[in-house]
């Protein structure tokens, strides 16, 4: 990643690049976030971050992860962390990522029960949304063409 944003959902997670997992274990009422990075099920870093900090994972003096929190939505129907920039590197000592067509074809055939990754554009359900006013707009035109 080079410097996208990401959405996460509190007990949700991001799935980056060889195998690493974000996820946001719980946002408290004074707006800190309590996040943690594992790999093979393993907890590599974890901390409690606020608006404007940076989350930052290197080992052996190499940055792998430089993340900043931008914003932190706390309420009584779920919370939100928005990561923006989000800096992945890779990891010299693990296998070269593969494609990412190929990433998704395998993420999409995951059938484990862990929770959701957030899609790309960071809007849970934008897909859904999007394909329902697609079809009450192809509704309302057929209408005015009969």
């Amino acid at each position: 990643m080079d410097g996208t944003s990401i959405f996460i959902e509190t007990g949700s997670f991001w799935e980056f690049s060889q195998g690493y997992i974000f996820v946001i274990k719980d946002v408290n009422e004074d707006g800190g976030a309590w996040v943690e990075l594992s790999r093979d099920g393993v907890s590599l870093k974890d901390e409690i971050l606020y608006e404007g900090d940076i989350f930052v994972y290197s080992r052996d003096s190499i940055e792998l992860f430089n993340m900043t929190v931008d914003t932190i939505y706390y309420g009584p129907d779920g919370d939100l962390v928005t990561f923006r920039p989000v800096f992945q590197y890779r990891d010299p000592l693990l296998p070269a990522p593969i494609l990412e067509e190929l990433e998704i074809t395998l993420n999409d055939s995951d059938t484990s029960s862990e929770p959701d990754i957030t899609s790309d554009n960071g809007i849970p359900g934008f897909g859904l949304i999007t394909a329902m006013c697609c079809m009450v707009v192809v509704f309302i035109c057929r209408s005015f063409l009969k």
